[in-house]
């Protein structure tokens, strides 16, 4: 048995919505973007860092990270309000969905978000705040929208070609758009037209736009096929041209003339190098001369094996690195002139929570290696066993059934006894999509076809349903299941039932195209199925969670959200309906008195919830453990499972 190591709440930072977790735990998998919060204006020495794991943290001088999810895609671009300071990000899943979402820095709630029909390849506001750009890959893609509310206020059709850099002067009566078809325009926001256009290299990537005192803004650089290129940003010509492997392009904001000029991280193979060309060097290009060859501040070493850089960013004194495996590595910009080692400000410091279930009273969790048994209250942790690397857990009896989503692993079920024993159950014929367990009945989906129930009394298999886009079922008495599917149009209905002994399928009528995420108490007489659909009408989505009477048709709407949540999940444990439609919190809904309780969210978003009678556990995206009391919105307190094996409060 291990008891909970309590942190110290001084490590939370608090806000009316939200809550951050402050560590050095690096990103779930790539960081994409660096951010300084450095100003001509302001000496903010902190660094906002962007991943696929859809997390933003903003990491101080300590080295430690404020860590708070804001999307549940990944985030692939961020950009700061220099006035009001919010902070811009770019979510997208990398196939369809593409959002551009405006939150606020200090409490990260979401003042708008914005969808777009192509990808995001640049988010910019202009320099005093009043405008919000986005180029996308569309044809004419190019947006100018109002920072504070996120309207649309002009598409600039005339600015072709996809644009990756847009930016203002300090008036904002005009903007500087490089265009990837080799054209620098120079856009009147006040006419909302192009007032100049002039050739430039094309298919530049990394552009930034630099220059301080009598240069500010002067300059662009861009890279492309390991060179490096320096633009007059008043005329679209090259000024210089540096060859360099695998570049890392990145500017400082410091006030400071010796710290400006265009940096770079260049890979020499064994080891790489920060670079630098310097005002002096950008002063000589402007007047036809040739500038010495980029200074070498630095030769360095450090980067883990199979890593490699994926950004970086810089203030006046550090220069911030950011990696493909999610790791953060700071250094100065100070001269070294023997090699020097550079050291990740991050660490995996947190192993993930796979899976929960409860019963009355305790709570089951699932682990990369072990499966654990606890209670809130007590805050006792048994370890009960092996998780035989499952990724999903369910209570049943005085057992523990173990599976694996979107695999043909063997169904276990372990034995808590204290011996441990495990046997298999079955091996299923195709991907498990789903499973359930209705008194000694195991319901489970095939991929997305078929519908099976598993007899734990005599070992029996039967197929009971098979069709198409399958998504849930659940078993409401012996010998009825309700089926969740996909229409597939006007007369096809998205619920069935079918007779498990007669195999008859009956279409129910049911409003909605698309049903998942079914619960239903199989200990409560007359209960209605509850879960999530999808409506579609004339191309707008929404998404409902339902209560339904299979026999009667009668069909109720808890929540509504106006948007499409493929995602969300419902959890029963009456009285309460618990779901996280929306994906950012998590709200239970009083089936008795008819109340809805919406939950203080943690700095991760949540995936699923289990209950006892008196705590609900949520598990989030990130594998920590949220707890709370199901009448109250309050967060009790959150658990960590360190990579060390202790369990942490905070």
């Amino acid at each position: 048995m291990k008891k909970l190591i309590n942190i110290v709440l001084l490590f939370l930072s608090f806000s009316l919505y939200s809550q951050t977790i402050a560590s050095t735990q690096s990103h779930e998998g790539k960081v994409n973007a660096l951010l300084s919060s450095e100003t001509e204006s302001s000496s903010d020495n902190s660094f906002y860092s962007v991943g696929n794991d859809g997390f933003i943290i903003k990491w101080t001088s300590d080295g430690m990270g404020d860590h708070y999810q804001v999307s549940d895609l990944q985030v692939r671009l961020v950009a700061k309000n220099p006035v009001y300071g919010d902070i811009a990000v770019y979510e997208t899943d990398g196939v369809s969905n593409h959002r551009l979402t405006v939150i606020d820095s200090k409490t990260y709630a979401k003042k708008f978000s914005k969808k777009f029909a192509n990808s995001i390849v640049s988010i910019s506001f202009s320099a005093k705040g009043k405008y919000l750009f986005a180029g996308t890959t569309a044809v004419n893609g190019t947006f100018v929208l109002n920072a504070r509310t996120g309207t649309v206020i002009k598409k600039a059709t005339d600015v072709s070609g996809i644009v990756p850099l847009i930016l203002t002067g300090d008036s904002e009566k005009t903007a500087v758009m490089y265009s990837k078809s080799g054209t620098l325009y120079y856009y009147d926001l006040i006419g909302m037209k192009v007032k100049a256009k002039f050739s430039a290299p094309s298919s530049l990537n990394q552009l930034t736009l630099f220059g301080t005192g009598n240069f500010k803004n002067r300059f662009i650089a861009g890279e492309k096929n390991n060179t490096i290129f320096i633009i007059d940003a008043t005329s679209g010509k090259t000024l210089a041209q540096y060859q360099a492997n695998s570049p890392i392009i990145f500017t400082s904001k410091s006030s400071h003339e010796d710290k400006q000029g265009l940096y770079f991280i260049a890979d020499g193979g064994k080891n790489f190098s920060l670079q630098l060309v310097d005002q002096e060097s950008l002063k000589k290009l402007l007047t036809g001369k040739s500038a010495a060859s980029p200074l070498i501040i630095k030769n360095f070493t450090g980067l883990k094996s199979r890593d490699k850089f994926t950004c970086a960013a810089k203030n006046a004194e550090t220069v911030m690195l950011g990696t493909q495996n999610g790791a953060l590595y700071s250094m100065t910009d100070i001269p070294e002139s023997e090699l020097y080692s550079i050291f990740a400000i991050t660490e995996n410091m947190y192993q993930k929570i796979y899976d929960i279930d409860s019963d009355e009273t305790l709570f089951y969790l699932l682990t990369k290696n072990a499966i654990f048994k606890t209670s809130y209250d007590t805050k006792a942790m048994y370890r009960l066993g092996s998780s035989f690397s499952h990724t999903n857990i369910l209570k049943y009896n005085d057992s523990l059934i173990l599976w694996s989503k979107g695999t043909q692993r063997p169904v276990q079920q372990m034995s808590l006894d204290g011996s441990e024993n495990t046997k298999t159950l079955f091996t299923p014929s195709a991907q498990l999509k789903n499973l359930r367990v209705f008194k000694n009945k195991i319901v489970y989906i095939l991929g997305t076809s078929i519908v099976a129930i598993y007899d734990m009394g005599t070992g029996a298999n039967s197929t009971v349903y098979t069709g198409t886009s399958v998504q849930d079922a659940v078993l409401v008495n012996e010998n009825l299941v309700v089926v969740a599917k996909t229409s597939t149009g006007k007369g096809d209905s998205a619920v069935v039932s079918v007779n498990t002994q007669t195999k008859e399928t009956v279409p129910l009528k049911f409003n909605g195209d698309v049903v998942f995420s079914l619960s239903y108490d199989e200990n409560k007489e007359n209960s209605p199925v509850y879960g999530i659909s999808i409506d579609s009408v004339n191309g707008t989505s929404k998404t409902f969670v339902f209560s339904y009477y299979p026999k009667s048709g009668i069909q109720n709407s808890l929540f509504t959200l106006q948007s499409e949540d493929a995602a969300a999940f419902t959890e029963l444990e009456y009285p309460f309906v618990f779901t996280n439609i929306g994906k950012n919190q998590v709200r239970s809904y009083n089936i008795s008195a008819g109340k809805t309780t919406v939950f203080r969210r943690s700095a991760s978003m949540p995936l699923k919830a289990a209950a006892s009678k008196d705590r609900v556990a949520v598990l989030n995206y990130n594998g920590s453990i949220s707890w709370y009391n199901p009448r109250s919105q309050i967060l009790l307190a959150d658990w960590y499972l360190t990579t060390d094996g202790d369990w942490i409060e905070f």
